[in-house]
């Protein structure tokens, strides 16, 4: 069995159930060609690079399936026919496959992808828990330090002292040229 890798936009204006719809069609086709669905991946609503059909945004949809080429054929087939599919494209990724083999993989990638996610999403939240606990203690000795300090002493002056006043010429030393 090969496996193939078909990509293709559908038009903007389609409603969600109708989208859904023609990629649970293509979805179909893939089986009743004796074909296999590894996975489907639906990329969304995404800008064109030119206009395609008059449209500028189209909602993109990725099929990896197993099959034969007559598989990949009849797919495109229907894409080329159906009014709702502004391009697509299909590639043979591997011409020797286990479906089975490959939806494993598939899974591993996905479970070590979540894991990873799972890990960055803990270390966010440590990093916001120890900012806020480091916030939270500076505004408390800044609290506590304005507490400390007596009205009074905001407005006392320093006593200047006699290295200061020595320091500071009076005239009568200055030597005249």
């Amino acid at each position: 069995m090969r496996r193939y890798e078909t990509i293709f936009i559908l038009r903007p204006d389609l409603g969600e159930s109708i989208q859904k719809e023609a990629i649970r069609r293509f979805e179909g086709i893939v089986r009743a060609s004796a074909g296999e669905m590894i996975e489907t991946d639906e990329w969304g609503f995404r800008e064109l690079a030119y206009h395609i059909k008059g449209e500028r945004r189209g909602f993109y949809v990725r099929l990896d399936y197993g099959g034969n080429g007559a598989t990949m054929n009849e797919i495109e087939r229907n894409l080329k026919l159906s009014d709702s599919v502004l391009r697509y494209l299909s590639v043979l990724v591997d011409s020797d496959i286990e479906p089975a083999t490959v939806r494993a993989e598939l899974e591993a990638h996905r479970r070590r992808n979540a894991e990873a996610r799972a890990a960055a999403e803990a270390a966010r939240a440590a990093a916001e828990a120890a900012r806020v606990a480091a916030a939270e203690a500076f505004d408390v000795s800044q609290h506590s330090l304005a507490e400390d300090a007596s009205p009074e002493s905001e407005f006392e002056q320093e006593a200047p002292s006699e290295e200061a006043d020595s320091a500071v010429p009076n005239g009568e030393d200055d030597e005249q040229p």
